[in-house]
């Protein structure tokens, strides 16, 4: 009687441990999926920190935009053309704050502040990478 109690035991701990291993297996799997999903939609394209501003931009055919960075011709880091890029069709009208709407590209929050208070705008969105869609006050 004590070998097939013990036999017995053997088989539910087998089974048990298979059981644990494919709940394991089946959450891994819909882990990994789910994993992928995201980094489809957080793809790294050229631009996608100014994609969710596009949104703020419909039917806008100029927008102005600074930043606290050299954006000149002979000196930049090319964040200017990349919003460009990503935000057309609207066209970025860049060191120029006499529109309506102006992306700001600031490296610090007090910085965006004080662009902020200088061109009398308020912020309609500001998204993770620290990318501002400001509003003149009119």
């Amino acid at each position: 009687m004590h070998t097939s109690l013990s036999k017995y035991l053997q088989i539910f701990i087998i089974i048990f441990g298979l059981i644990i291993i494919s709940i394991n297996l089946v959450f891994g799997f819909f882990g990994v999926m789910a994993q992928q999903e995201r980094q489809k939609t957080d793809s790294l394209e050229p631009g996608f920190q100014y994609a969710d501003l596009k949104e703020g931009l419909q039917g806008v055919p100029i927008a102005g935009f600074l930043t606290g960075g050299n954006e000149t011709a002979e000196g930049n880091d090319g964040q200017f053309m990349l919003a460009q890029y990503v935000l057309a069709p609207t066209v970025l009208d860049l060191n120029n704050t006499t529109h309506r709407y102006t992306i700001l590209d600031c490296t610090t929050p007090q910085e965006a502040l004080g662009m902020l208070k200088i061109i009398n705008a308020k912020p309609v969105h500001v998204n993770a990478f620290g990318k501002i869609l400001a509003e003149k006050n009119l």
